[in-house]
């Protein structure tokens, strides 16, 4: 039987390893264009190709799901890690220091292990199925916000959004003209984090692939907080889609969103 806590101790050690190349690599001035605001660069490859050769090691027969090279379309087996190296790859290379390493772990397509980590500010995100979530060993939890009016929202504006600009700028305006205030900070990853510990109240992202969201969907829902898609259900493994997280009473407003 797997220990989930030592396995949890591995892989912070090898997420902060791997997160040195965010340092000492050269993100701005070593990228490629992979699509519209879509950036590769080569901290997005050393960080994954370091992770798999560890990650492999720790659970025998496992697999990876992964953003880049060839591992993006893997199949989901028994024990399958679903990773982005940097999520925040735009950010990374303009030197906009908010970009992660998101890790999550699946079992039977269930997400039992969820870990993030923002190597900018040495914040270590993580949750273990059934057993709350924490921030550098310390136990958080979603906000208790009860109005809409007294929330402050992230805003993502995922792929999914490239040619919905005009929906996506009214769903910006209604959260505008009725809440205490919106954010953006281009890393879902790391918002749903940010949620997770009632800095945000809830955030909505379109557009997302599973490895933008897995381990965040387990780190809010173990925080106390909800996670559904943008067809209003829970979020399961889906490869593709949406997400509205955070304080319950806050992700029922924003059901309004729900297509």
């Amino acid at each position: 039987m797997i220990n989930y806590h030592e396995i949890l101790i591995k892989i912070e050690k090898l997420m902060k390893d791997a997160s040195k190349n965010f340092f000492e690599l050269d993100p701005k001035n070593n990228f490629k264009m992979k699509g519209r605001n879509d950036y590769v660069t080569e901290v997005d490859f050393k960080v994954q190709e370091f992770l798999e050769k560890n990650l492999l090691k720790l659970i025998k027969n496992s697999n990876l799901l992964a953003e880049e090279r060839d591992k993006s379309k893997s199949e989901i087996k028994e024990y399958t890690w679903v990773l982005d190296p940097v999520d925040g790859t735009t950010n990374l290379v303009h030197g906009f220091d908010h970009s992660v390493i998101s890790l999550a772990l699946l079992e039977n397509s269930q997400i039992v292990i969820g870990a993030i980590y923002d190597p900018f500010r040495d914040e270590f995100f993580s949750a273990i199925k059934g057993e709350g979530a924490k921030l550098n060993g310390s136990k958080i939890k979603t906000s208790d916000c009860k109005n809409f009016s007294e929330a402050l929202i992230g805003s993502g504006t995922g792929g999914g959004r490239v040619d919905r600009a005009d929906e996506t700028f009214e769903m910006i305006r209604f959260i505008y003209n009725n809440t205490k205030g919106i954010r953006h900070i281009g890393a879902a990853a790391l918002e749903m984090c940010y949620t997770s510990c009632g800095r945000y109240d809830a955030f909505i992202d379109d557009g997302l692939n599973l490895w933008d969201y897995a381990a965040g969907t387990l780190i809010v829902r173990e925080a106390g907080g909800l996670v559904i898609n943008m067809h209003g259900e829970e979020v399961g493994c889906e490869r593709f889609g949406g997400i509205i997280c955070g304080n319950k009473n806050i992700v029922e407003e924003l059901r309004r969103f729900v297509y």
